[in-house]
């Protein structure tokens, strides 16, 4: 029956894989990977320095933080707009640093790990402005409603900068456990580099998740952009894991422990829900020894089957094109959000000796899981029925029409007179003509549930960019690098007649 199941579950998988194929190579998600990570300066907020690579990008908000005389310059805006918004950033953070933590090699190969490096740098040094004292964090520098009503570049932006906080009086510990598990995770990339920066990220981390966890209140200052659905609970459990992984204290570990009835059967991993993260980080301690922590490897077991095409549990479909797909509103960061877990979850099985795991009546080994997760990162880079790229800069035919201010008006050193509020929608917002900066690296929202995509600015849900989109696909194709060939031969099925679904012309002849 066992080996029943497993023919059957990798029958499946591959009858999924078994379309169109264009051939990726370790070239070309070394590729793919530099390109994601150059996302982020795109991206940058505040002053920008002389190594800026995204060259249309200027200096912006910088007065950030001015009206309650703090500085809350630089960090990162999340998406198209001109809103730093903390949760998310800290969420993107995260997942850039468990990529650095777990995939050091594949990444120096790629030569980005000092880019990755200054990419989370940026975001954490923001964030430490922003913990003010031991019970305020501000959480938002601008208005999210008045922002939208908006189309200018950030350059030109004369929105109010609204600033948000948490404090004691009223706490969101979503963000402050979020922020916290930014700076533990953080604090191990740089630990080896920069000793004393990666001591005041541990100790900034353990005074935020104190902070969170006293003073506990859900975090709604962010609706209707970045409302908590799934409460805090997944963060609490998500910033103790990776305190704990930082060499915090086995206390963190006895805090999981303690509160693993918190730990839900998950079938996302967002910047709203946590549980699959963390699920997988308490996992492989339960692997390791830990006894107490077997929930969790179930609750990670439970990931697996509810993505898994095939699985008898199964939760999220695929579309006729093979890609997952959890919601319509910017479905890929579902995607590439899951594709780490699948990912990071594979090499904690490898590493404590583990084959696969069990769905019902079918096992998926970890090679199953693998040639899984590379199906969806090859999906986003052009094996699809549209044969494009959904990421911008990424292979000859790719979204030019992005949902992003800054991408979609000239730069300002192209066109230096400023783009009002108003004329950015009347001249560039509905312009049906290529944006005139390249975001190289942007993953856009994605296609609907019919593998179709229409290149129109205005399709926020499909065609806007954000940061914590591109951070998972980071740590998803980060693992490729080195294991590409490997997982691709994983299955052990008849070679197929394989057709190239592009002609991946080089793009090293962007401007950055």
């Amino acid at each position: 029956m066992a080996r029943s199941s497993a023919i059957l579950a990798v029958t499946i998988i591959f009858c999924i894989l078994a379309g169109p194929v264009a051939s990726f190579t370790a070239s070309d998600y070394k590729d793919a990977i530099s390109k994601a990570i150059l996302f982020f300066e795109g991206q940058r907020s505040g002053k920008l320095p002389v190594s800026q690579r995204a060259k249309w990008r200027g200096d912006s908000a910088l007065t950030d933080g001015k009206i309650e005389h703090v500085n809350l310059i630089g960090g990162y805006y999340d998406a198209g707009d001109n809103v730093k918004f903390g949760w998310p950033m800290a969420f993107s953070l995260t997942l850039l640093s468990w990529a650095a933590v777990e995939h050091p090699t594949e990444i120096s190969s790629a030569n980005q790990l000092l880019h990755l490096q200054r990419a989370i740098r940026w975001g954490t040094n923001f964030l430490i402005r922003a913990h003010t004292s031991s019970t305020t964090l501000y959480t938002q520098v601008g208005d999210g409603n008045v922002d939208h009503q908006c189309w200018e570049r950030p350059e030109d932006m004369d929105t109010p900068r609204t600033l948000y906080k948490i404090t004691s009086n009223s706490p969101g510990s979503e963000v402050a456990a979020e922020v916290a598990a930014a700076f533990a995770s953080a604090s191990i990339v740089f630990r080896k580099i920069d000793s004393n920066y990666s001591t005041k990220l541990l100790r900034r981390s353990k005074s935020l998740f104190a902070f969170a966890d006293k003073y506990r209140g859900s975090y709604q200052a962010s609706c209707p952009f970045y409302c908590s659905y799934s409460g805090y609970q997944d963060e609490l459990l998500w910033a103790a894991a990776w305190l704990y992984k930082a060499g915090g204290g086995n206390n963190y570990l006895n805090y999981a422990s303690s509160n693993q009835g918190w730990s839900q059967v998950a079938s996302e991993f967002s910047w709203d829900n946590k549980f699959a993260g963390a699920q997988t980080l308490l996992a492989k301690e339960f692997l390791n020894g830990k006894s107490n922590l077997e929930k969790f490897k179930k609750d990670a077991d439970a990931f697996i089957c509810a993505l898994m095409p095939g699985s008898t549990s199964i939760q999220i479909k695929t579309t006729p094109g093979g890609l997952l797909y959890t919601r319509d509103s910017s479905n890929l960061q579902y995607v590439t959000g899951a594709t780490m877990v699948l990912f990071m979850y594979s090499k904690v099985l490898e590493t404590a000796g583990k084959g696969g795991v069990t769905c019902g009546s079918v096992t998926f080994s970890t090679s199953n899981i693998k040639a899984f997760a590379k199906s969806q990162v090859d999906y986003i880079l052009g094996n699809n029925p549209l044969k494009m790229s959904n990421m911008v800069g990424f292979g000859s035919k790719y979204p030019t029409q992005l949902h992003h201010r800054a991408s979609s008006i000239p730069s300002i050193y192209n066109h230096p007179s400023r783009v009002g509020c108003n004329d950015g929608y009347s001249s560039w917002y509905n312009s049906n003509n290529p944006n005139p900066n390249i975001h190289v690296g942007a993953i856009v929202g994605g296609p609907n549930s019919g593998d179709q995509f229409v290149d129109s600015r205005s399709d926020y849900s499909h065609s806007e960019p954000t940061t914590y989109m591109n951070a998972a696909f980071v740590g998803s194709v980060a693992a490729l690098i080195s294991q590409g060939s490997e997982v691709e031969q994983s299955l052990q099925m008849p070679e197929l007649n394989k057709t190239t679904l592009y002609d991946r012309q080089s793009t090293k002849n962007i401007s950055y």
